[in-house]
């Protein structure tokens, strides 16, 4: 009954399973899509000044002939140098000065009458007073020359100073010039829709100019000359402001009369030929007609270019999927895991995608390294992450598989699709093969040197081959695989993100629990000093079979080193922890067969909680659980069935591990490992002969018990593994007890 209710609920959460892959597969396809441009391209690349490596190319349509936009600028730049700065008149500040003056005059006239009256009444010493708070008022003015002012006069000396204020505001009187770098004309605005060109020269712009002008204007400056030359320079103000807007506004419409359009090319007309060279001509023409090209991108043929583009994208990832499907299933049916290798994909495309897209970084290096530079900047995207990313979190065979899908990537983005697969595929070969057996982070920036120099050296390399000459090289390319590098360094970092975001474990936690100083270790080594010994030589076994065979090494050391853990709490029941005497006041002989049994078979159990209590990474947990298999604790087994005189069949399940069996050839090659160290230290007086005998019994009674069966391990990789493991033992003398022939089980987890 349970079957029959349980089996719905398996398929409901197969299928659940089933169509989030697909949504996450689908969901990737069309964002990846969408981020690459859909723009024409005419499949080459070409520079000025090069060979043109594509077949005879004849104009299919009539187009223009557009400038560039450098042409652009500078002509634009040339007709604004030709707009001189706009001053507006202020023709209020004018009445107001008008008024003043006259106001000044005024004034002028009451206070030398009030000096007079005051001077007839005053004694000597307070007649001088007065006297020198006028002439600090108006300096050089003698009072006396002007008593008795009759309307007639003051009225000629106030129509002198509008005079003299006319002849100025005329000429024009600035209100600011830029005195460093100052312009040989300016234009005044008379009135709306008129302006007048003069020199600066010509003009009054600064209140020393002002003084210049009147001291020349009133040569001979007596008592009135004075007067007016005081109370016009401090009273004057610039009837001419000058306006940005203005100024602006005629610039723009200067820049309006550049026209973007140089020429014409008829259809059917020459454009360029096979192995002729790029004049700047030709390059004006080809690019504009990839310009007119893309203009027939929109309306209609924008889905069939979409369609185009996702079939293409599409194509490349199957590569990728058909591969996990049939060579890693366990990783292509673990949404967590596809998930976090088809996000590294999209992170490294979109980098790209900014990258080709920095136009204020291209026009800054242009600006440094000279106007005539062409460089690819596809090349600052650190691509390389996702090898070095998949690698630390899978194996480096997928690392190497996901660097040329990268490159394939790469190469539908880019116009120089060849160069750059070939130079990313070279660059991510490096990084996979350089970290293939990290046990230290500063291998990384090693692997960061070796990376830069192998873009550099594909990137010589496949540019001599298709330019034929060090000469046409562009070096400057060199600059963006050093940034490349630095940004590759930056974004190593986000490991320890996508550990947390996709509940995945790479090669750097890893590293950090290969430290023997780690607790549980430490723990460990106190408790059951005999079982962390076994794990050590188990690790250094094991490792060495996987490189054998292939396998992530790094994962089988770390492993081994807790696979045994759950032995802890009862450390004193397990026999490399006893010492001589121990043995012979052996726990198990004080308990029944089931007991002990249950004991050693326990540890498994205890190993994950453990493992659990510390935060070990689940692929660590799969080596405890599954390094026994389902494997049967031979020694207690057999005496149960003695002492019972029961049928072998009926007390099987009461002495088997409960599993799961190894799903991998790194927990197959720790079960070995771990059974034949253990089995070999039970060995007394072994020889050459015999630890070779006990090497191929072992794995023949593992094989035949069904144990290997989920391990992907092939006859040649069990070959490898006899061949390594008994090279291993020749050095193990470690005394343990020695089972009959028939009894290849150890008394152990």
């Amino acid at each position: 009954m349970s079957k029959l209710i349980n089996a719905p609920l398996q398929r409901k959460l197969k299928s659940s399973r089933y169509w989030s892959r697909t949504g996450i597969i689908v969901g990737f396809l069309l964002l990846m899509t969408l981020l690459i441009p859909r723009s024409y391209r005419l499949g080459v690349q070409y520079e000025v000044g090069k060979p043109w490596f594509g077949g005879e190319l004849t104009a299919p349509f009539d187009f223009y002939i557009y400038k560039s936009q450098d042409s652009i600028a500078a002509e634009q730049e040339a007709y604004t140098s030709q707009v001189s700065d706009i001053y507006r008149r202020d023709t209020l500040r004018m009445r107001q000065t008008y008024q003043a003056l006259d106001q000044k005059l005024s004034d002028f006239v009451r206070e030398v009458n009030q000096v007079q009256i005051a001077t007839s009444r005053l004694e000597d010493q307070g007649e001088e007073m007065l006297m020198q708070a006028f002439q600090t008022k108006y300096p050089g003015v003698e009072y006396g020359s002007f008593s008795g002012l009759s309307r007639g006069r003051i009225a000629r000396l106030q129509a002198e100073a509008r005079s003299l204020a006319q002849d100025i505001y005329e000429q024009g009187y600035l209100n600011q010039v830029n005195v460093a770098d100052t312009p040989a004309f300016v234009s005044l605005r008379v009135k709306p829709g008129l302006e007048r060109e003069v020199p600066v020269r010509a003009t009054i712009n600064s209140q020393l100019g002002l003084e210049s002008y009147l001291a020349r204007r009133l040569d001979t400056l007596d008592s009135e000359g004075k007067l007016l030359w005081l109370v016009v320079s401090k009273n004057l103000r610039p009837n001419y402001y000058f306006s940005s807007r203005l100024t602006e506004e005629a610039r723009e419409w200067k820049r309006s009369l550049v026209s973007p359009i140089f020429g014409k090319v008829s259809k059917g007309e020459h454009i360029i030929g096979k192995d002729e060279i790029v004049t700047r001509d030709t390059y004006a023409k080809l690019v504009s007609l990839e310009r007119e090209k893309r203009r027939t991108y929109g309306g209609q043929s924008w889905f069939l270019v979409f369609l185009g583009q996702f079939l293409i994208i599409t194509f490349i990832t199957l590569i990728l999927l058909s591969n996990l499907s049939v060579t890693r299933p366990r990783i292509f049916f673990s949404n967590s895991k596809l998930s976090l290798i088809l996000f590294t994909l999209l992170l490294a495309v979109a980098l790209m995608v900014i990258a080709t897209k920095l136009t204020d970084v291209a026009v800054k290096l242009t600006d440094i390294l000279g106007p005539n530079i062409n460089l690819s900047y596809i090349y600052l995207a650190p691509a390389c992450i996702v090898p070095i990313f998949i690698s630390s979190f899978f194996e480096h065979r997928l690392g190497f598989l996901t660097n040329m899908l990268v490159a394939l990537y790469g190469a539908v983005l880019v116009q120089q699709g060849l160069e750059y697969a070939f130079v990313q595929m070279m660059a991510g070969t490096v990084a996979v093969y350089n970290l293939r057996r990290l046990r230290k982070r500063e291998r990384f920036f090693y692997t960061l040197g070796y990376i830069f120099l192998a873009y550099s050296v594909s990137y010589i390399v496949f540019n001599l081959l298709s330019k034929g000459g060090f000469g046409e090289i562009s070096y400057h390319t060199l600059m963006l695989f050093a940034i490349n590098v630095s940004v590759t360094m930056i974004a190593y970092n986000l490991i320890y993100l996508l550990e947390r975001v996709f509940g995945e474990t790479s090669d750097l936690t890893y590293l950090e629990l290969l430290d023997t100083n780690h607790p549980l270790l430490q723990e460990l080594a106190r408790k059951a000093p005999g079982t962390f010994q076994h794990s050590l030589q188990v690790a250094n076994i094991a490792e060495l079979t996987i490189n054998e065979v292939g396998g992530n090494a790094l994962l089988v050391h770390v492993g081994a080193l807790y696979h045994d853990i759950g032995k802890m709490p009862y450390a004193h029941y397990f026999i490399e922890n006893m010492s001589d005497a121990e043995k012979k006041k052996n726990p198990h002989h004080r308990i029944d067969c089931l007991e002990s049994a249950e004991i050693i078979i326990g540890h498994v159990k205890h190993g994950v909680e453990l493992a659990q209590k510390y935060h070990l990474p689940r692929e660590i947990i799969h080596f405890i659980e599954s390094h026994h298999g389902t494997t049967r604790v031979e020694y207690f087994y057999r005496v149960y069935v003695q002492e019972n005189n029961c049928v072998e069949s009926e007390a099987d399940n009461l002495f088997r591990y409960p599993g799961p069996l190894p799903f991998s050839k790194e927990t197959a090659v720790l079960m070995i490992a771990d059974s034949v160290e253990a089995a070999s230290r039970a060995m007394k007086n072994p020889t050459s002969s015999k630890l070779k005998e006990l090497v191929d019994s072992i794995i023949d009674h593992k094989i035949k018990d069904g144990q290997l069966e989920n391990s992907n391990l092939t006859f040649k990789d069990i070959t490898n593994m006899r061949r390594v493991i008994k090279k291993q033992l020749l050095s193990i003398y470690h005394g343990r007890i020695e089972y009959p022939e028939d009894e290849q089980e150890e008394v152990k987890a």
